[in-house]
């Protein structure tokens, strides 16, 4: 199939406003790693948002739809930069695969039903798409079939557990599964719950406790937990380590303990190498969020886990967050992995808490530097 006819094929997808989904895989030119296109509203005029992904980070760009000349354009270039295409419609998968200087064509049925496409700022709808891509990418790695079991750490007010529970029921029916929700505040818990048996949602439960005590899961294949004040993170991976989870998503937020520690250690390589930094409380800051997410990052590839950090960025300048994403994962370079976490530990001059609740899980003896069997 040539490139024209996809482009044609594309165009009128879009203008006839069918699509679900567009996505550019497997780059072979140009910036980004991958591009998804979605439909959605904005102030009652209907656009498409490109999703661009590059060094894992998240750049949105609205167009309207009746530039159809300017999406056309950036269609064109999509088509040349990347192998493979995919076009999302209602109960239909349509794959571009480039052989050679041609693309064959290939359609799959798919589940999928065409969703709305207000658009909602609230960063909750951004993290829900990242779940979604979490658990298809379990499917595809089959360590998930048709079933699900999820635990939001740390849950509140449940507004991504609520929207989460509507999206798998409606636009999932290829998965059955069932939410957990934790939260150490007994009335928001006990809301929760009346909310849920209000809704039918049967399979949506919600606990009062500490992340700490939770032992009720036998079998947990993603645990996400977001806003988790400081050491919470810590506690929150600690117990997805310890139920064995598939996948395991955190945004952290105030990370306090990296910047009491380096702060207070005036003897540091870092101190002393980088004293602006560490006598400058607002740089200091940022870069102890950084550092602190990066070990957890490394901690749970020294864990099994293969991760990313990706950063969401808005194009009307909201805050940004790190999402630390880690899937279950073949373990490789093991050895190369605990130098580099011995490395940034010396460097800091601290001994995080991270580390005492999840030595237990390395896959490779600290001591030798051996890596388990």
């Amino acid at each position: 199939m040539q490139k024209d006819n996809i482009l044609s094929e594309l165009i009128e997808n879009i203008k006839n406003e069918k699509f679900i989904k567009i996505v550019f895989s497997d780059k072979q030119g140009g910036d980004f790693n991958k591009i998804i296109i979605k439909p959605l509203f904005l102030k009652s005029e209907k656009n498409i948002q490109i999703e661009s992904f590059k060094e894992n980070k998240a750049f949105h760009k609205n167009i309207e739809l009746n530039n159809i000349q300017e999406i056309e354009a950036i269609l064109k270039e999509y088509i040349e930069n990347f192998k493979q295409i995919l076009l999302q419609i209602k109960n239909l998968d349509i794959s571009f695969i480039k052989k050679k200087e041609t693309f064959v064509k290939r359609e799959n049925k798919n589940n999928l039903i065409k969703n709305s496409n207000e658009h909602n700022k609230k960063k909750q709808y951004i993290l829900l798409e990242f779940i979604d891509d979490t658990i298809e990418e379990l499917k595809t790695k089959k360590l998930i079939d048709k079933h699900v079991n999820i635990l939001d750490f740390g849950c509140g007010k449940s507004y991504l557990t609520f929207a989460l529970y509507y999206y798998l029921k409606n636009y999932r029916k290829d998965l059955s599964f069932s939410i957990v929700g934790l939260d150490l505040k007994k009335d928001v818990i006990v809301f929760c719950n009346k909310l849920a048996q209000k809704l039918n949602y049967n399979n949506l439960e919600f606990l009062n406790g500490n992340i700490k005590d939770y032992d009720r899961a036998k079998e947990v294949d993603l645990v996400f937990s977001l806003h988790a004040c400081n050491n919470a993170t810590d506690y929150s991976l600690e117990k997805a380590l310890s139920l064995n989870a598939k996948a395991i998503l955190a945004v952290p937020c105030c990370h306090h303990e990296f910047f009491e520690k380096i702060q207070k250690n005036k003897n540091s390589n870092f101190y002393n190498t980088l004293k602006i930094m560490a006598d400058n409380g607002v740089v200091l800051d940022k870069f102890a969020t950084l550092a602190t997410d990066s070990f957890r990052s490394l901690t749970l590839e020294l864990c099994g886990y293969k991760t990313k950090m990706i950063e969401f960025i808005d194009m009307e300048h909201t805050p940004k967050n790190i999402l630390i994403k880690a899937i279950k994962s073949k373990s490789s370079n093991l050895k190369e992995k605990l130098k580099e976490y011995n490395k940034l530990k010396e460097f800091l001059g601290i001994h995080p808490l991270l580390e005492d609740l999840t030595k237990k899980y390395f896959l490779i003896d600290t001591n030798t530097e051996i890596p388990y069997n």
